[in-house]
């Protein structure tokens, strides 16, 4: 809140598409009463606020305001001035007005109404980004502003920003014995030195067993890693001692589903996971990493998928993973990130692709989606977020290339932007 101002009796929260601004502003603010100003396009985002804000934090006592048409602008600034007027009949109420959500013409109008019933500069605010190396912070117009790290909120968690959008992630539990750290680590750098390996063990894995991953009817002719140079926890995939060890045919075939899936290209989320630890920047309570998960919705359907998810500083930051380095399917995968990311955390969001392309194809890549060639980290994807992309190098630098020390500092800046 404004260095000059104590926590409202009243705040006004202008609900969005994305609610995460709103649950934000509301779970810093923490008001005594919240009205929620709503439209039929953010009526299922506003239940979802009202649910979240229950749960988790217990905040304020509720209210809503519906407005029929958003682009009215007479009715915005008559709902928004009413309801001031509402509660002025109080003594000593203090009303604040957050006008981040809701459409251009609700924030300008809603401003206006608060000015024209006599509220305070210092009581009205929005949320911003904050830049790069600093918390996103609510910005007062009376010039003040304050980083939501300051504020006592509770740190953001994927599952708050996911039920905010009526979904939830599952992670998937693999059976033992799974696929170690060193089992991806060892993949990675066979990569790097070697970029064509990832393909051959997908071509290998597709050869072998096809669409049907069932362990039983390929003992005779398994896949060997040490055929491709890899010296792994299994020796052959399937081998009958650790089929056997599972007690039923789903435990079996979930076990050899997700070594293929691993083999296939998994190592590299696992890898890049292993690399976001080794940053450090994990290490302060609130902070989270997810790798793998399926996003379900309220119907039981699987979403999408998000191959590694961190949230920290009350942003989240979301990894697509592909051994590919070919252009136009790390273009598609890219775009894909983009937008997931937007949708799901809106301008908080940090999206990223990694990637084995390197040299032309990745300068090639980069100039296609960037209107500014010469800008070689974050890339604008017209419409949605600015996406990152890590290619051969920057995992190269990661790893620590040809007797180099590791150098993860590509990583970290972008996890601290």
């Amino acid at each position: 809140m404004s260095p000059n101002s104590s926590p409202p009796s009243v705040l006004i929260l202008l609900v969005g598409s994305n609610p995460l601004p709103n649950y934000l502003i509301a779970a810093a603010l923490r008001p005594s009463h919240l009205v929620l100003v709503y439209t039929a396009e953010t009526k299922t985002a506003k239940q979802r606020l009202e649910e979240c804000l229950q749960q988790s934090l217990g905040v304020a006592t509720l209210h809503e305001k519906f407005i029929a048409d958003a682009t009215d602008a007479a009715e915005v600034y008559q709902t928004i001035e009413t309801t001031i007027r509402e509660w002025q009949k109080e003594r000593e109420i203090q009303i604040h007005l957050n006008y981040t959500g809701g459409t251009k013409v609700m924030s300008v109008h809603a401003r206006t109404a608060f000015k024209d019933a006599g509220g305070r500069k210092e009581h009205a605010s929005y949320l911003e980004d904050g830049g790069p190396g600093a918390s996103p912070r609510l910005r007062f117009d009376d010039g003040s502003s304050t980083d939501l790290s300051e504020l006592c909120i509770p740190p953001l968690t994927l599952e708050t920003i996911l039920a905010l959008h009526g979904a939830r992630l599952q992670i998937g539990k693999p059976y033992e014995p799974a696929p170690t750290d060193g089992d991806a680590d060892k993949i990675a750098r066979a990569a790097f030195k070697s970029p064509p390996l990832p393909q051959r063990l997908h071509q290998a894995l597709d050869q072998l067993f096809g669409q049907e991953k069932n362990p039983a009817r390929f003992f005779e002719k398994p896949l060997r890693p040490g055929d491709y140079g890899l010296e792994l926890s299994v020796e052959a995939l399937p081998m009958e001692g650790h089929v056997a060890a599972l007690r039923n045919k789903h435990d079996k075939e979930s076990w050899f589903r997700h070594w293929c899936k691993f083999l296939g290209g998994g190592w590299l989320e696992d890898w890049v996971a292993q690399c976001i630890q080794r940053t450090g920047l994990l290490t302060d309570p609130g902070r989270q990493l997810r790798k793998g998960f399926q996003v379900f919705r309220s119907g039981g359907q699987a979403q999408l998928e998000i191959d590694v998810a961190v949230t920290r500083n009350y942003r989240s930051y979301f990894l697509s993973c592909t051994t590919s380095s070919d252009k136009g399917l790390c273009k598609s995968k890219l775009f894909e990130i983009a937008v997931r990311a937007k949708q799901l955390a809106g301008d908080l969001a940090r999206p990223a692709l990694v990637c084995l392309a390197g040299g032309n194809t990745l300068n090639a890549l980069r100039a296609e989606v960037d209107d500014e060639p010469s800008r070689t980290i974050a890339l604008r994807v017209p419409g949605v977020a600015d996406v990152h992309l890590f290619g051969l190098e920057d995992l190269r630098a990661w790893a620590g290339w040809q007797d180099a020390p590791p150098n993860l500092s590509s990583l970290k800046n972008w996890l601290e932007s």
